[in-house]
């Protein structure tokens, strides 16, 4: 053997086309790029290597197609052979899923489609046909399919457009007339060809080109301005040619045996003429097939002879002796078995046995043949063959041999298998293409043809098998993984079959070797494979030497002293740190999996001016700042792209998207932050200033005269006739209303407040007040108050209904009367036995005090009367009701006796006074408060304009829970937090229209977060309205001005939570009392430092940027299936389109869209939590909102949210079968397989437990978290389903109603609804079990291989392990409950062991003894959700991590 190597252009190649194997992402290259845009342009013939991505051209092509033609058009995908149909079909179906793909060259039955009933019911909401030309040719002809309907026509291969091919028929007998018809211009499909040899001769001329130009109409292309891309992606292989001695021994005895059957053949003794000649007997008339039979010696028995004797001479010169004898034993054996079986079935068959004899006459012994006897005489083609895969074989190799015989496949595949030289180091398998001929399998020669094996392939590309024999059929289309090796076993027999072949060798360092005999009898032969190799050798170098010229090109030295100078911060740009700074800027713009962030570059030569470059970010990143090109012409390609990089980020610093740092732009820590020390999203303790002391504007009212406000106050107690006090401020009081009061658990009492107006009033009048004020208040709180001090700041007089002002004379008169006290008995004496008028009462000597309660008189048993009282409570706190302290009467304790009283002491002060007296704290608190509510009313609130009514709103929003209010901040905070996110996320989308996701996500991360609305709060004086104090009564003392005159302001310690919660509260109550203006005037009031953007405005400016005339067709079906019809039909492609994306009509992708329809479906849910009576608490709204925002919730509901398409009938019968329901999934635009690989990955997890998930949504009383845990759905399927909603918000000018009824068709709201209507528990498992487990500690310990455990390591890892499984057993107190559980990630395995642990912890009755999650479950949890890989987060919600609230 001598083996050749010829210089080829791959020894200076380092790279090859990526496909998306393994766990690499894919894109359109800018050489495919190029090519699609010029498609785009006019019909063209795509001229690139094999492995070089034609196929992602011609998809990117089709997409950009469909989405633009008449939605009745299709595009029409033809291939040579029915596996290239079956692969382009599975291609398209997988990464086009939102177009339907017919596989018409593999359907059942097409020969018998011969009606257009039946055509039109197979291509019904077709979009994308595949087929051999010949099916289409078929279909025209008949006039099933029209060229009008066509929008596209791909020819793959097409280097197959000539003479008489069914493609080139196509095109001259049916494209070509209508295209000479001007009046059906507008009915002209467009043309692509794709081909890596578009000229089948190896002495190709331009003329040849010229010819298939012509016939497609068409002009082919190959990348020019990207051409030295093309060059560094598509490595070719060294060329090598292997010379082999052809057989010179003489034939062995079996074969000269063959000869002479077949030379020495009688035919009169053929079964055939045998019987012609006894029916010639017979009288029948057979002269003419006698006659024919002698002249031509054609019969079944001398074809077989003759075709079996050719082969086996064939194979003996190629292969060698031995083979051609396990050949002709392969066939005579398998004829042997067959003719018996035949015989035994339809009786004897005088041909066959015919044949059987001779067969028996050769010289082939039937025990002296085994099968290693195959390997003893190989011809030295085959030796050559062994040593070359002796010496190419290495642990990684991967290779194809071409054989051009069928039955040396075969062959040659036994002696791979068990040669010594290779056995074991290579896993052989055999690849052919379907034959075409229906008398093949009747020839006994082609017995030992080896059957097709669909597998092979398939166990080819997962690394099982390593080396495929085929025939010519893996030249042309079918996708074969790169390979190191390729073996041409016989010359290509034209420079169609050179090229194809070579473009399978594509790794780095591959080889390609051709057989050539070495033969002085075949100089012509070789001769004219010598000026084939010399032509592609002449194409090799000439490569070579334009990767040679750009490598040398590159060393020239180039400078540029071009710099870009910020002069606030003096950060400096150059041409050295701007390719770093702006791969810095990519990695940032987008974090969804799957997308490849580096910048690409376009370099382009132009002759005579140099290289310019441009480079091209992201499609995160906004189009107007998407590229750049070079300033200026460079001699070398490191230049121009340096060049490219400058400008592209000189241009995103001046679009706001880097700061004068030169930096992604990010929220900067401002003055505020700096000054008060509170991180935006950590809580912290925050010294703040006391709650406002409403009273010190009273301050201001000292001075005389003075004018009072006098409020009238009717005590109400059951069965009782009310009484009155008048209550008199130095300012007036707020609208205040009715006060409940709690007398015990029984009995409750009422004060109604009533403005009466204010007065003047005199320095004696004043003094009355006070001293009528002093006696009220002293029978209660005489130790808390001071002796002689009587500067009250606010007094009392008693008062009837009418409110009318007692004289001071009345005051006066009033004061001395009450003054002093009785003995019960002289009072009774007196005939005063009505004690309703009566004081408290008091026993001389004793500390206790009474209220009088009734006076029973004297009976037979006792001669004195009997007073009772009822002992006055020390309680001071009567807002909130007595629990747990219940008493057998109405009154507050026991009713006490007094026989005789004769001790008994009577104040003269009724003893109503006293009990106003003790609601005095209870009704001055609620005064005060409200006070507070309406100060923020008038001041911090007052463009607002909320009416004094609203003021219990107002004062809910203020009330932390801390106060032991059962009305507090809560729900408000729930309610406005959700507003909050909307306001902040549509203002931020309009006013950075060109910000990436990941900008807008971290300044809404810092508008809306705790730090800044508690920064804000202090920064307006919102924290001195914060009522954070349990209000007991205890200590209680009346106010004096000269206290409030001394007392210095003091400070208090806050949570800056609480401080976050009370400005979201407010935001939630303005929203409950006048919508979004009333919220949206809140939020500019309590968070002044942004400018924020007009609900209405933001709206339009949104509208108004989405660009308008882009015609999209292909969406007819997902917008009925969404319910809303877009005016701006772009919105909707730009939802769907996935940031890996790379093709036409890139519009954008879906990740700001996301963003927004993620608040709109907060809102959504959250609003209608907030509004449904009765109440939900806090926590239980949390809960909900929780479950039906969170990622695998929206991924399921998606997937069963389709239109189906009307049934397609079967070609095969005419019964409906149902098409496949298209999903937002379907629709997805995007480039990588391995999107196309999660997404089979999800269909399939998803028909898995859908049956569970359904029933458990329709019937059971607990949300199933730990059934959706084991869809492991990908993010970006929950992301499309919110950015479809942002993209009817936008459309819609901001329609709330219209984006509802999309998630009212995705199910989300049926949800709702049914678990509002039976209280379905929406509580985590994990947050169950914390709860379950009360005090003991709960811990998630995963399980690494065997019974390896490791507790509470942070490794990082929430993925699998490398079985692609996550392990876990849950230990709850130290011990294990449950079995060990797995799971595809870390969160999904602990929920679903939690939910396991709670079956058993409730069948064993174990509650745990505990309220809430232990603490150490919530240590876990806080350490463990920490690490991860994005998983974890988006369990719980679309957008936002778990948080303290969900674990709450």
């Amino acid at each position: 053997m001598e083996s050749q190597k010829i210089p080829s252009q791959g020894d200076d190649a380092d790279m090859t086309v990526s496909h998306g194997s393994g766990k690499e992402t894919y894109r359109l290259r800018s050489y495919q790029a190029e090519m699609v845009a010029e498609s785009l342009k006019m019909n063209i013939i795509v001229v690139m290597d094999t492995g070089s991505g034609k196929t992602h051209i011609a998809l990117a092509r089709t997409a950009a197609e469909l989405e633009t033609c008449d939605p009745t058009n299709l595009v029409w995908f033809l291939s040579p052979t029915l596996a290239l149909c079956e692969q382009q079909s599975n291609v398209f179906e997988s990464l086009l899923p939102a177009f339907k793909v017919q596989d018409l060259a593999n359907s059942k039955g097409i020969e018998h489609w011969s009606d257009q009933r039946t055509w039109d019911g197979i291509l019904e909401h077709v979009r994308i046909a595949v087929s051999t030309p010949q099916i289409l040719l078929d279909a025209l002809y008949h006039g099933f399919v029209q060229m009008k309907r066509l929008a596209l026509i791909i020819f793959d291969e097409a280097h197959h457009c000539t003479q008489n091919h069914p493609a080139n028929k196509i095109l001259q007998n049916f494209y070509i007339p209508l295209s000479r018809n001007k009046h059906a211009s507008g009915q002209l499909p467009r043309i692509l060809g794709l081909s890596a040899s578009p000229v089948m001769k190896a002495k190709a001329t331009g003329v040849d080109l010229q010819n298939i130009e012509r016939n497609m109409n068409a002009t082919a292309k190959t990348p020019k301005v990207t051409r030295s891309d093309l060059l560094r992606f598509v490595h070719r292989p060294e060329l090598h040619r292997v010379d082999y001695q052809l057989m010179t021994s003489s034939l062995p005895p079996f074969l000269i045996a063959l000869q002479n059957e077949y030379a020495t053949y009688d035919i009169e003794k053929d079964p055939y003429v045998i019987d012609l000649l006894t029916k010639h007997h017979q009288g029948h008339n057979t002269e003419k097939q006698l006659k024919k039979v002698f002249h031509t010696h054609k019969t079944y028995c001398l074809d077989q002879l003759k075709t079996l004797l050719s082969k086996t001479v064939a194979t003996y010169e190629e292969l060698g002796a031995s083979i051609a004898e396990w050949y002709l034993r392969r066939c005579i054996s398998d004829f042997d078995r067959m003719w018996r079986m035949d015989h035994e079935l339809s009786g004897l068959n005088q041909e066959k046995q015919h044949l059987a004899t001779i067969f028996q006459r050769l010289p082939l012994a039937k025990d002296g043949w085994s099968p290693g006897d195959i390997i003893n005489s190989l011809s030295p083609k085959v030796e050559a063959l062994i040593d070359v895969l002796v010496e190419e074989t290495h642990p990684e190799l991967t290779g194809l041999i071409f054989v051009e015989q069928r039955v040396w496949v075969a062959a040659l595949l036994e002696v791979l298998t068990i040669h010594p030289k290779i056995q074991g180091k290579l896993t052989s398998a055999t690849f052919m293409g379907s034959s075409q001929s229906t008398k093949r399998k009747t020839y006994i020669a082609n017995a030992p043809e080896p059957r097709n094996q669909r597998e092979t392939l398939d166990s080819f590309r997962a690394g099982e098998t390593n080396l495929i024999l085929a025939t010519s059929v893996l030249e042309e289309g079918i996708d074969v993984s790169s390979c190191h090796l390729v073996i041409c076993f016989e010359q290509p027999k034209n420079l169609k079959s050179f090229i194809q072949r070579r473009g399978r060798a594509r790794k780095q360092q591959s080889k390609y070797y051709i057989f050539v005999p070495h033969d002085p009898r075949s100089m012509k032969s070789v001769g004219k494979w010598v000026s084939m190799e010399e032509e592609m050798k002449k194409a090799y170098l000439d490569d070579k030497r334009h990767i040679e010229a750009a490598t040398e090109r590159e060393l020239i030295e180039e400078t540029s002293d071009r710099v870009y100078y910020i002069e606030s911060t003096e950060a400096l740009l150059n041409f050295d740190n701007a390719s770093q700074h702006l791969h810095h800027f990519c990695s940032t713009v987008t974090s969804k999996e799957y997308v490849d962030t580096r910048p690409q570059f376009d370099v382009n030569e132009v002759a005579g001016s140099g290289i310019s470059a441009t480079v091209t970010l992201p499609l995160s990143v906004d189009a107007a700042v998407r590229s750049a090109k070079s300033l200026q012409y460079w001699q070398t390609e490191r230049m121009a792209m340096k060049d490219a990089c400058f400008q592209a980020y000189v241009n995103l610093h001046k679009a706001g998207l880097v700061n004068d740092n030169l930096l992604p732009d990010k929220e900067e820590a401002d003055d505020e932050a700096e000054s008060f020390q509170i991180p935006d999203n950590t809580p912290a303790l925050v010294e703040v200033m006391c709650a406002l002391n409403p009273w010190l504007e009273a301050i201001n009212h000292v001075h005389r005269p003075v004018v009072l406000y006098r409020t009238l106050l009717e005590i109400r107690v059951p069965h009782k006739t009310p009484h009155y006090m008048q209550l008199l401020t130095p300012i007036e009081l707020p609208k205040i209303p009715d006060l409940n009061l709690h007398w015990n658990e029984t009995t409750q009492c009422s004060i109604a407040y009533t403005t009466l107006g204010c007065t003047s009033v005199s320095e004696e009048y004043i003094s009355a007040l006070c001293d009528n004020t002093q006696k009220i208040l002293q029978t209660v709180f005489h130790s808390r108050m001071r002796t002689g001090l009587k500067d009250f700041l606010w007094l009392l007089a008693p008062s009837d209904s009418s409110g009318t002002p007692s004289s001071l004379d009345e005051l006066v008169a009033w004061n001395r009367i009450t003054d002093g006290a009785q003995l019960a008995p002289e009072k009774i004496q007196q005939g005063d036995v009505g004690v309703s008028e009566w004081g408290v009462l008091s026993l001389q000597n004793d500390g206790r005090r009474f209220l009088p309660h009734r006076i029973l008189p004297s009976t037979q048993d006792t001669t004195e009367s009997i007073v009772q009282g009822i002992r006055l409570p020390k309680r001071r706190d009567f807002l909130h009701p007595m629990v747990g302290q219940g008493q057998q009467n109405d009154a507050y304790s026991a009713v006490e006796d007094f026989v005789g009283a004769e001790s008994l002491v009577v104040s003269n002060l009724p003893a109503k006074y006293t009990v106003f007296a003790l609601f005095t704290p209870s009704i001055m608190h609620t005064t005060e408060i409200y006070m507070i509510a309406d100060t923020l009313r008038t001041s911090l609130l007052k463009s607002i304009q909320l009416p004094p009514d609203q003021l219990p709103l107002i004062l809910r929003a203020l009330t932390a829970s801390s106060t032991g209010e059962q009305s507090n901040y809560q729900r408000l905070e729930f309610l406005g937090d959700c507003i909050l996110k909307y306001v902040a996320s549509v203002h931020l989308m309009a006013e950075y229209l060109n910000a990436p996701e990941s900008y807008l996500t971290g300044k809404k991360g810092k508008i809306v977060s705790n730090g800044f609305a508690a920064r804000s709060a202090i920064a307006i004086g919102l924290d001195r309205f914060i009522l954070t104090k349990r209000f007991t009564g205890a200590k209680w003392g009346p106010p004096y001005i000269s206290d409030l005159l001394q007392k210095q302001e003091e400070k208090r310690t806050l949570s800056s939570k609480v401080l976050a919660d009370v400005v979201e509260s407010l935001i939630g109550a303005s929203y409950v009392f006048g919508g979004f203006p009333t919220a949206f005037a809140c939020i500019q009031s309590l968070l002044p430092s942004e400018s924020w953007t007009p609900l209405a405005e933001a709206n339009m400016k949104l509208h108004d940027a989405v660009p308008s005339g882009i015609t999209i067709t292909s969406l007819a079906n997902l917008e009925q299936m969404v319910g809303y019809t877009f005016n701006k039909k772009i919105l909707l492609l730009q939802a769907l389109t996935h940031p890996d994306y790379h093709g036409p009509i890139e519009s954008g992708t879906y990740e700001r869209l996301e963003f927004l329809g993620d608040a709109v479906l907060d809102y959504t849910i959250s609003t209608r939590l907030h509004a449904h009576n009765p109440p939900l608490s806090h926590d239980k709204m949390h809960g909900i909102r929780t479950a039906m925002a969170n990622a695998s919730f929206l991924a399921f509901r998606m997937f069963e949210t389709h239109v189906p398409t009307p049934p397609t009938t079967s070609s095969s019968s005419s019964s409906s079968s149902p098409s496949r329901p298209l999903t937002l999934a379907h629709h997805l635009r995007f480039t990588s397989p391995l999107i196309s690989a999660a997404l089979s990955a999800s269909y399939t997890s998803h028909a898995s437990v859908r049956p569970a998930i359904l029933y458990a949504l329709t019937h059971s009383k607990k949300f199933p978290w730990h059934l959706l845990s084991l869809t492991d759905a990908p993010k970006f399927l929950s992301d499309v389903v919110e950015s479809v909603i942002g993209a009817i918000y936008v459309d819609s000018g901001g329609d709330i109603d219209a984006c509802e009824t999309f998630v009212r068709r995705l199910g989300i709201l049926e949800a709702l609804e049914r678990i509002l209507d039976k209280g379905v528990d929406c509580l985590h498992p994990k947050e169950r079990v914390g709860h379950l487990a009360g005090e003991r500690d709960v811990r998630y310990v995963r399980v690494v291989g065997g019974d390896k455990k490791e507790e509470g390591k942070r490794d990082g890892d929430a993925s699998g392990d490398a079985g692609g499984r996550y392990r876990v057993q849950v230990k709850i107190g130290g011990v294990d409950v449950g079995d060990v559980v797995e799971g595809v990630k870390r969160l999904n395995a602990e929920t679903m062991a939690a939910w396991r642990a709670i079956g058993i912890l409730e069948a064993a009755g174990d509650g745990g003894g505990g309220g809430g999650q232990s603490k150490r479950a919530r240590e876990d949890d806080e350490e463990e959700e920490e690490v991860g890989d994005g998983g974890v987060e988006e369990w719980f919600d679309a957008e936002e991590d778990l948080g303290q609230d969900a674990m709450s």
